[in-house]
């Protein structure tokens, strides 16, 4: 109980008003930081064409609740008493299109909107005092919100995801079968390299699982540091207990040319993925590691999937780490205090990122992995490298332009 407060303490220092989004709570629990424009949405008349009930859905701070427009109930007006300069909407779907229309000193800007995809989105305004939210012109752009916040002037607040899409080349990959993998298996590694050494991280994902588990693992990769929005793939989910029945949901020249695809198109230095056997022996887990293993060797023979190799051109990962190998054993010291992170360890800030994965925590035997654990998320093994072996062993990022120790 102790340890569990003075956790709760340092990321109350940490994150003085990010708890909203990040950790359930109620925003006004902490204060802004100077110059963080305040939230204002309790001072804002919200209402939906014919359905004044749903609104408590949009404010109440649950990310399982949300509002959803229906034929034509497809509108949301927010009046606001004071100018508003910030909407940070989370979707409950990400529409494909939608337009804003904003009211400010007695002139009506309407803008025709893309939601690129991101599913949690931040947009200014330029002093509204009355905004309507509209979808696109498609017949079925489905049309929903699960959490609405308004800002009047100042900065934009720590805990409000402003994300970047990730572009043609980054340092490390992560490849995580599911939401919650990328803390359970991997504990430290986002908030190391992501949040405290600013690299260039992105996280891929093979299976989403859905929009609930979208936005929750939204809220876990922004508090460990991540900023590129997270690449989700379009597999669904399967329960198998074998690699092999894994892919007779699948067609393994999919998952191999994807992979290979995903690998030409985000060029990442260095990637790591899960352990062979599954970790507790989950076939889409052990998919994720065979895949990548294929891939790795595929991703730079322009002959393989060549559609993928005109698009975005050959390219050769330079490592690849499996999770808990035993060959060419690298151990990751994520006990060391983190000042990005109010002095946290990665392994406490890992913790605190899957507290975001309220869904999950149903499933108690689910924790992030101590190191001492048979799935430990300290332990990796090098698999194949194109640039010499590991000689300090602790860095993913060893004998790249980006290492710790060049």
């Amino acid at each position: 109980m102790r340890t569990r407060l003075i956790l709760a303490v340092i990321l109350c220092m940490l994150l003085p008003i990010s708890a909203l989004a990040a950790l359930g709570q109620n925003e006004t629990i902490f204060p802004p930081l100077p110059g963080e424009a305040p939230d204002i949405t309790s001072e804002c008349a919200i209402e939906v064409s014919s359905q004044s009930s749903a609104v408590p859905a949009l404010t109440d701070r649950d990310m399982h609740t949300y509002w959803e427009g229906r034929a034509n109930s497809k509108r949301l007006t927010i009046t606001s008493p004071q100018k508003m300069y910030g909407l940070y909407i989370c979707w409950a779907q990400t529409p494909k299109d939608w337009r804003l229309s904003q009211a400010a000193d007695g002139e009506v800007i309407d803008t025709s909107l893309d939601a690129v995809g991101i599913q949690h989105q931040y947009v200014p305004l330029q002093g509204a005092t009355k905004v309507q939210l509209m979808p696109g012109e498609g017949r079925n752009n489905w049309f929903g919100v699960r959490e609405l916040y308004v800002f009047g002037e100042g900065d934009v607040p720590r805990f409000v995801q402003r994300w970047q899409m990730p572009d043609e080349t980054c340092d490390l990959m992560l490849f995580t079968a599911h939401p919650d993998d990328e803390a359970l298996f991997f504990g430290g590694l986002l908030p190391t390299y992501a949040g405290e050494m600013k690299k260039d991280v992105v996280v891929s994902l093979f299976s989403p699982v859905g929009n609930i588990r979208t936005s929750e693992l939204l809220n876990a990769l922004w508090l460990a540091g991540v900023t590129n929005y997270p690449v989700l793939g379009p597999f669904r989910d399967f329960n198998s207990r074998s690699l092999e029945r894994a892919y007779q949901q699948f067609d393994k020249a999919t998952v191999y040319s994807y992979v290979t695809g995903m690998l030409r198109r985000y060029k990442p230095n260095v990637l790591i993925t899960h352990d062979r056997a599954g970790e507790y022996g989950h076939g889409m887990h052990s998919i994720c590691a065979d895949s990548a293993m294929k891939a790795f060797d595929f991703a730079a023979d322009p002959k393989r999937y060549p559609s993928s190799a005109k698009q975005y051109g050959a390219f050769q990962v330079q490592k690849l780490y499996l999770h808990l190998l035993a060959d060419n054993p690298l151990i990751m010291d994520w006990d060391r205090p983190l000042p990005s992170f109010g002095g946290m360890t990665g392994f406490e800030a890992a913790q605190a990122a899957y507290g975001e994965h309220q869904s999950q925590h149903r499933y108690t035997q689910f924790q992030v992995e101590p190191f001492l654990s048979d799935y430990s998320s300290y332990h990796f093994g090098l698999y194949k490298t194109m640039v010499g072996p590991d000689v300090y062993k602790n860095d993913f990022l060893e004998n790249t332009a980006s290492a710790l120790n060049p």
